[in-house]
């Protein structure tokens, strides 16, 4: 009986998440596959991809002291009440929206459609089959110099509370994708852990 419990113990230490990690460790764990917290899609040779942004992490673009913990409450209850994915759309390891690439009518409809109109080809859907909105998104737009093209998405945390999993989809807007669903564990992103900002460096 005490060498079972050993073993159920030993198999917690390793297969739990930690606490709290260093902002670098954070960007770690989102990318290792294991952990369930990016979804990709490739479609013509385009990179559908959407990758789970927690909490801290838009802290950490704010916070200018570590060490000022009443500051670090103060953004954490202002950024937790969405859940936040940026989606990402590439092709050959560079942006797939772009001028050089696509007729200039094309690129200037793609452009528009992605700065101003995602809110009608991009909602969040549950298990319980509720359909959330964006509530908000930025594009972030970077002049044919990144890797992707990059938008940060923004659903109400709220009216997912109950959801076992969330799935974010995606309708054709003129990139040639067609519909993309991309679902991810309710759990698993609510224990993701937080940066233990006093070892993060900034």
């Amino acid at each position: 009986m005490k060498r079972l419990l050993l073993i159920i113990l030993g198999y917690c230490i390793i297969s739990c998440s930690p606490s709290a990690l260093t902002e670098t460790e954070l960007k770690q764990y989102i990318l290792e596959p294991s952990n369930n917290l990016m979804q990709e899609e490739t479609i013509n040779d385009v990179n559908v991809r959407v990758t789970y942004r927690p909490t801290d992490l838009l802290v950490s673009q704010e916070l200018t002291n570590a060490t000022d913990t009443a500051h670090i409450s103060s953004l954490r209850a202002k950024y937790n009440k969405y859940y936040y994915f940026v989606l990402s759309l590439s092709k050959n390891q560079r942006e797939a929206i772009q001028a050089s690439t696509m007729p200039q009518a094309q690129f200037s409809e793609l452009l528009q459609t992605i700065s101003f109109r995602m809110g009608a080809y991009v909602n969040m859907t549950t298990n319980a089959r509720d359909t959330i909105p964006l509530a908000d998104y930025v594009y972030n737009r970077t002049f044919g110099m990144g890797s992707s093209n990059d938008l940060l998405l923004v659903f109400n945390k709220e009216q997912a509370k109950s959801a076992n999993w969330l799935q974010i989809n995606l309708a054709e807007f003129g990139l040639g994708v067609g519909r993309q669903a991309l679902r991810f564990n309710r759990k698993e992103l609510d224990e993701v852990p937080e940066i233990d900002f006093t070892k993060s460096i900034h």
